[in-house]
């Protein structure tokens, strides 16, 4: 996760430092409506003492001031229009301080934040993403105790260390082709009739994937080399150096329809693609989602193909958005009207773990109004036999009342790796495809189907629309193990689209 000045926290602000630490969470909750207006919201307290992970940083800090608080930068030192001088933050970002620099954690100006708040189609929860800053911890010193003492102030509403990137999930070695196309009785999305109306192809929409790095220069990724198609997030790094993941994740969506390798689910789509780490910032997934915003317009997809580890007593791999600052950038994109979908991680943990994760998912925050996507079992034939049921929980998943959807976990055929066919690395193909990264593309292509069809029709369907109406009308999930929701039936979300 991921700089400011004040003095050492005194005896007395120690002594208060449980009571300070609750009380901005009516804050909070008052800026949060929970997405079922029936259920209790179970807010996560801020820790009073930081534990680290594998994948926090030990450099940088992410913080979020109180809602209201109109805090801002001068120089290198914070204020707030409400309260005035910040002396306790000065003393950790004053010269003798640990903090070596901090800045706003957005990377967008003022005029850009506003018309994105102007933007929002609900003004219920939209996040104030100018109270989020960055600080940079100075070498040697002690992080979590930096942190300890930001969670101890009253005008912080959560402070944590910055993520560090996750590598994509490893694809086992299972077996080969684009049956996920199929219909729905075959275990499919039934993407082939989809293309079949208008709109359905993709025609029209914007479909952004959020990760690493990808082959621009593979021979079936014809999109990826047109102007535009790459939207910086500052200077493209791949911590991992492998560009394997993003190639086939496009392959899924857009793979040209020439005769040769795989088609995409929706090859019609304008593709996009946009860094989550760069040498700037290093691992900036919010900046990511932010700039991708940006460029995008309502009814257009954005696909996070990232994961994040959970709390350290719950630390398998979680959907992104348990990352503060990436659910408020997720909520700031899907106000404007942008379907967000992302991968729901596969560290099999239950979302639905108060003590872990809060009530709802993600600690207690309001609804994102994204798609969170599991991973299921595919159709077993000749070249792909998977012990996994169709549509039953893989046991990698992630899963819970959260997770909205599932599609293929194994079996996935796409540009990529070589396994398949290994005509040189711009013509690497594989049959092994898999996790949560094969189910969430699945899930994008039918986001991205029924939003051409949708605005064929003259109507742009809300991020929420799109999630209930994949809900309502998908094949069920067989088995048990926990929740990943339902197949997404193409040809009947379709026909319920009439109805709208």
């Amino acid at each position: 996760m991921r700089s400011i000045a004040h003095s050492r926290p005194t005896l007395l602000l120690r002594a208060l430092l449980p009571c300070l630490a609750l009380a901005a969470i009516p804050a909070v909750a008052a800026a949060a409506s929970p997405s079922n207006p029936t259920a209790p919201q179970v807010l996560l307290s801020k820790p009073i003492k930081t534990q680290l992970g594998r994948y926090d940083s030990r450099e940088f800090i992410e913080v979020k001031f109180v809602d209201d608080s109109r805090v801002s930068l001068h120089g290198n030192r914070l204020s707030s229009a409400k309260f005035g001088r910040l002396a306790a933050l000065e003393g950790l970002t004053g010269g003798a301080g640990p903090v070596a620099a901090l800045e706003p954690l957005f990377r967008a100006d003022a005029a850009t934040l506003q018309a994105l708040a102007k933007s929002a189609q609900t003004a219920d929860s939209q996040p104030d993403l100018s109270q989020w800053f960055r600080l940079r911890v100075k070498p040697g010193q002690d992080i979590a105790r930096v942190i300890d003492e930001l969670n101890a102030m009253s005008i912080v509403e959560t402070a944590y260390a910055a993520p560090l990137p996750v590598a994509p999930p490893a694809s086992p070695a299972y077996h080969d082709f684009q049956t996920y196309k199929l219909p729905a009785a075959q275990s499919g999305i039934d993407s082939d009739y989809a293309r079949t109306v208008a709109g359905g192809n993709g025609a029209g929409i914007r479909v952004l994937d959020v990760e690493y790095s990808w082959n621009t220069n593979h021979e079936d990724l014809s999109k990826l080399r047109l102007a535009g198609a790459r939207i910086n997030n500052g200077t493209p790094s791949d911590p991992f150096n492998d560009n394997n993941h993003g190639t086939a994740v496009m392959g899924q969506l857009v793979a040209d329809n020439n005769g040769i390798g795989v088609t995409g689910l929706v090859d019609g789509a304008s593709a996009h693609v946009t860094n989550a780490m760069n040498t700037e910032r290093g691992y900036d997934p919010a900046n990511a989602i932010l700039t991708a915003a940006n460029a995008l317009r309502a009814g257009d997809v954005i696909l996070i193909e990232q994961q994040a580890a959970g709390p350290s007593a719950c630390n398998g791999y979680v959907p992104t958005e348990w990352i503060p600052s990436v659910h408020a950038a997720i909520v700031t994109a899907t106000n404007k009207g942008i379907h967000v979908v992302q991968a729901g991680g596969n560290g099999n943990m239950n979302l639905d773990n108060t003590a872990c994760f809060g009530s709802p998912f993600p600690g207690g925050r309001a609804d994102s109004g994204a798609i969170i996507v599991g991973a299921g079992g595919p159709r077993s034939i000749i070249w792909c036999s998977d012990s996994v049921a169709e549509r039953a929980k893989q046991p990698f998943s992630s899963y819970g009342s959260r997770v909205n959807v599932q599609a293929w976990g194994r079996c996935v055929t796409t540009t990529g790796y070589g396994n398949l066919y290994n005509g040189g690395v711009n013509a690497y193909y594989t049959k092994t495809f898999s996790g949560t990264s094969s189910a969430s593309p699945i899930v994008a292509a039918a986001v991205v189907a029924l939003s051409g069809i949708a605005k064929q029709r003259g109507i742009t369907l809300t991020p929420r629309q799109m999630r209930d109406l994949l809900k309502n009308t998908g094949t069920p999930q067989a088995g048990g193990g926990g929740n990943i929701g339902p197949l997404p039936n193409l040809r009947a979300a379709i026909a319920q689209l009439g109805t709208l």
